[in-house]
């Protein structure tokens, strides 16, 4: 079983603009986080497809983008975020998922299980990585696996 600490490193660390590590300066864990989850709240996206297209690089495809903003003072209208909410779940652990948190895409890869979780209510979404887990914990969520070559 991974350390929160190493969770992070391997999720969150790479491309971040703060460093490689949680030795980084910026590493932090924050206060009321739920128990058992792991998540650095230091983290900013450091890597960029293109322009202005920046992506969580220590995630796949499908789990790596931040989503977008609206924002009148760029060309479009639109933005990316420059950050999101990426939820790291030890072995054992996971989400209390439900009417009001839907697990809505799942792939399983290299031992965890990448979900992103939708909470229509607020208007909120997470990508949860969790260590061991299979998609099994989510049957109703859409295999990403099955047209994995398809996403960008």
């Amino acid at each position: 079983m991974m350390t929160p600490e190493e969770l992070v490193e391997k999720f969150q660390c790479p491309g971040c603009v703060a460093g490689i590590d949680v030795t980084c300066g910026a590493f932090k864990m924050p206060d009321d986080i739920e128990d058992g989850v792991a998540q650095c709240t230091g983290h900013v996206l450091g890597t960029h497809l293109g322009l202005g297209n920046p992506i969580a690089l220590g995630l796949p495809k499908g789990f790596h983008n931040p989503g977008w903003f609206r924002n009148d003072e760029t060309p479009g209208g639109w933005k990316h975020y420059n950050q999101m909410e990426i939820r790291l779940w030890p072995e054992g652990k996971f989400p209390d998922w439900n009417h009001l948190n839907i697990p809505v895409w799942a792939m399983e890869e290299d031992g965890f299980l990448f979900v992103h979780t939708y909470a229509p209510r607020i208007n909120m979404t997470w990508v949860d990585v969790i260590e061991g887990g299979t998609l099994d914990l989510v049957p109703n969520a859409i295999n990403v696996s099955e047209f994995y070559d398809e996403i960008d």
